[in-house]
């Protein structure tokens, strides 16, 4: 592992002369400048620079890869059960950034009541109303645990949520740039891609379609057993109610690709306005009822994608037996005592 005390040779005229010109790097040159920006051995001037030329450029598969094992290396690792499955979105939906639910998060906890063993990576709001790290605290959830709680409790209770500021505490070096430049880059999706426990199952949510192939080349570039990468209707990073997904599956490198309707699940499409959210007080209060067992779309949406991490980490055949087994999870109180076990154990 590199350290911060580790002089790490970047020549940055010609990283950047480079990217100018629009030429691709090699996956270990993206891991080594990346390194160095994590070590804190760049400026906010070259890591801006670093960032709106790979933009500009267009990154490549091996320079994401490169870059992602940059941040494996820098991170606090996290020992998960064989088998754990993360449900997570990259963020960037515009919707998201008026009135966003927090969809993915509320599904975790339903996918490991209904018997998956769940750990989500993710964080505080950043393009949306309400990050995942928001309304967990709001629910009582103790957010600072420490790695060695979360992994317990996902090894104890079958469910854990991994603070990315936890487990990649080098990416304060990156942040100052990033929220200067306030425009989407490279970390955006590189965040869900490298999940502290090195999972190999996980649904990977993408809300912009030309990056849907990009990521899952990615992906297949790597060890994983089962992955979806979903581009949902409306340009949402989830399943949504409003309209198919296109989905990507990439299995233990083999590649297929296919729609997936909400009508197929047994669910009426809807219009945007009946799945909205808002900040984390809101989604709070949205998720109580969803945890209460009461009808609604943002119910049915949640059941949606609890099912499709479901089926990815291997308890369901498809997607309806899916459906069928989140909802089960909710009606008997399965999944509310679930969220329970989790205020419980990361505030021992």
């Amino acid at each position: 592992m590199v350290t911060e005390a580790t002089k790490i040779d970047v020549h940055w005229p010609d990283v950047l002369s480079g990217l100018v010109r629009g030429q691709d790097m090699s996956r270990d040159m993206a891991q080594h400048v990346v390194t160095a920006m994590l070590a804190g051995q760049a400026s906010d001037a070259q890591i801006a620079g670093f960032l709106i030329g790979m933009a500009a450029k267009g990154e490549i598969t091996e320079e994401i890869l490169g870059m992602r094992d940059a941040m494996f290396a820098a991170s606090t690792p996290l020992e998960l059960p064989e088998g754990t499955v993360d449900i997570v979105g990259v963020g960037g939906a515009p919707r998201r950034q008026v009135a966003a639910f927090n969809v993915s998060t509320i599904a975790s906890i339903v996918a490991a009541a209904a018997g998956a063993t769940v750990c989500k990576h993710g964080n505080r709001k950043a393009s949306s109303t309400s990050g995942s790290f928001d309304l967990l605290e709001a629910l009582g959830v103790n957010i600072e645990a420490s790695p060695d709680v979360v992994a317990d409790g996902v090894a104890k209770i079958g469910l854990g949520f991994a603070f990315a500021r936890a487990h990649h505490p080098s990416m304060r070096h990156v942040g100052p740039a990033r929220a200067q430049l306030g425009v989407p880059s490279v970390f955006n999706v590189l965040g869900p891609l490298a999940h502290p426990g090195r999972i190999k199952r996980q649904v990977l949510g993408v809300s912009d379609a030309n990056r849907a192939d990009q990521i899952a080349n990615v992906v297949a570039g790597s060890d994983a057993e089962l992955v979806w990468v979903v581009h949902g209707h409306d340009d949402l990073d989830e399943l949504s109610l409003t309209g198919p997904a296109q989905v990507i599956e990439i299995r233990n490198g083999k590649r297929r690709s296919f729609t997936l309707d909400p009508t197929d699940c047994g669910f009426s499409t809807v219009g945007p306005s009946a799945i909205l959210g808002g900040d984390a007080s809101v989604n709070k209060g949205l998720a109580e009822k969803v945890f209460a067992g009461e009808p609604s779309a943002n119910r049915d949406m949640v059941l949606l994608n609890a099912a499709a991490g479901l089926v990815v980490a291997g308890v369901v055949e498809d997607i309806v037996q899916g459906v069928h087994a989140a909802a089960s999870a909710l009606d008997d109180g399965a999944a509310g005592a679930k969220l329970e076990d989790l205020v419980r154990h990361t505030n021992l």
